[in-house]
């Protein structure tokens, strides 16, 4: 009678889920949150700070586009007279002014503030790609602590029924081989166990590394990945695909590389130089003498355009582009299988842990305790209880994994879409 209290003290142990345990660790202590990792990433980021540089890069480009050529002054001694005859001796100054024609000034810095548009996507881009992968680290460590407990509550369950044989085999209630086999099997569940931790380890080394290379690899996070995801508006998310960010990045270079066209046109209009000088001659001493004189010029510079032969630098404008707008569709029809296949992956994902939420889970459960009831009245072996122990926690691995698999799907739908605020909610 004792030893059958006993046993069914382990079945009732047995019946508890992955989640109570989880429940339980999560009471113990305050952890991170979802939201506040994800914040702690967007400040604290290496790579993300490194990718804000270029904003201030390219808004330093629109000055350089900005400046005018710069005048030339010349002064100088135009002529001295070495072999002291009586020659005059001048002195002058030369300025001379380039104009810039063909709105080259204009075309230039609009360039460079296309630059500056496509920047800022870029990094709006490298937000939305940092946050994804700080959110796929979250879950990914949320999952394996959710691994860990479910183990650990399997593994305590047989070490109990460990102690529970061994003390039947000193009754003379079971054979030595299966006091040996719940023995072995409790074994078995603490190398598992030990392997979740190492997973988990692994995990929380991820997250850190999103967060500079002084962060410690200690993270308690808290999370619910059974909460229910939003219903998603398909047709909503694809006509919205243009607003994401890498998107409206091609579409900005595009539109730079267009500037750039009508920047190299503008480059084959010829400028001129306006001059004005002034030149003082001294006087001089020679038979006749020569007086004192000051004599002002003007002048007009015009290039000759035999360069304009050549349209090397206009021809690669246009194929610039040409390129940019297929690499723009390229963006375009990237992205809309992307959210495509997230969708996909997600309804697919969503499918299974309805499959366990159906009764998958609770068939184990029952199953667990069927065998264990046929077992205290000796109509069942170990061997059936073992199998059906490790079948319960298989299952419920599986449910964790669905339940992951579902989270990150559900980022990825964020991800793809281009959305600014975060699906999943844990």
């Amino acid at each position: 009678m004792m030893a059958r209290a006993r046993t069914g003290f382990v079945a009732l142990l047995l019946l508890v889920g992955p989640g109570a345990a989880a429940d339980e660790a999560k009471g113990a202590a305050p952890g991170l949150e979802f939201g506040e990792y994800l914040r702690q990433v967007l400040a604290a980021n290496p790579d993300l700070r490194a990718a804000r540089a270029s904003i201030d890069i390219a808004k330093a480009q629109i000055d350089v586009a900005k400046v005018f050529p710069d005048p030339d002054l010349t002064i100088g001694v135009n002529q001295y007279d070495v072999t002291r005859r009586g020659n005059p001796s001048m002195a002058g100054a030369q300025l001379s002014v380039p104009i810039e024609l063909g709105g080259k000034r204009h075309s230039r810095v609009a360039v460079a503030q296309s630059g500056l548009g496509a920047a800022g996507c870029d990094y709006e881009d490298a937000t939305r790609t940092l946050r994804g992968l700080a959110a796929d680290a979250f879950v990914d460590a949320l999952y394996a602590r959710l691994v860990v407990a479910q183990k650990q509550t399997a593994l305590s369950h047989l070490q109990r029924l460990v102690t529970v044989n061994e003390r039947r085999l000193a009754a003379g209630d079971i054979a030595q081989v299966d006091f040996l086999q719940s023995r072995v099997e409790a074994q078995q569940f603490q190398a598992d166990v030990m392997a979740a931790q190492g997973e988990l380890r692994a995990a929380e080394v991820a997250m850190a590394e999103l967060l500079g290379p002084e962060v410690e690899p200690a993270f308690d996070v808290v999370g619910d990945l059974k909460s229910a995801p939003p219903a998603l508006n398909v047709p909503q998310l694809l006509a919205a695909i243009d607003k994401r960010s890498d998107v409206r990045a091609a579409a900005t270079r595009v539109q730079g590389a267009e500037w750039q066209i009508k920047s190299e046109e503008a480059k084959r209009v010829v400028d001129i130089s306006l001059g004005a000088g002034w030149q003082h001659s001294f006087a001089a001493s020679m038979d006749e003498g020569v007086p004192a004189a000051d004599l002002l010029s003007a002048s007009v510079s015009v290039p000759l355009p035999f360069s304009r032969i050549y349209k090397g630098e206009l021809e690669a404008a246009r194929h610039t582009h040409q390129q940019t707008q297929s690499q723009l569709q390229a963006v375009r029809a990237r992205a809309q299988a992307e959210l495509r296949k997230a969708i996909a992956h997600f309804q697919a994902a969503s499918g299974r842990v309805a499959l366990y939420d159906r009764g998958t889970l609770s068939d184990s459960l029952s199953v667990l305790e069927k065998i264990l009831y046929s077992y205290e009245h000796g109509d069942a072996t170990l061997v059936e209880v073992l199998i059906a122990q490790r079948t319960a926690s298989d299952v419920h691995l599986a449910y964790l994994d669905a339940l992951a698999d579902r989270a990150h799907a559900l980022i990825a739908v964020g991800q793809a879409a281009g959305l600014t605020e975060d699906l999943l909610k844990l």
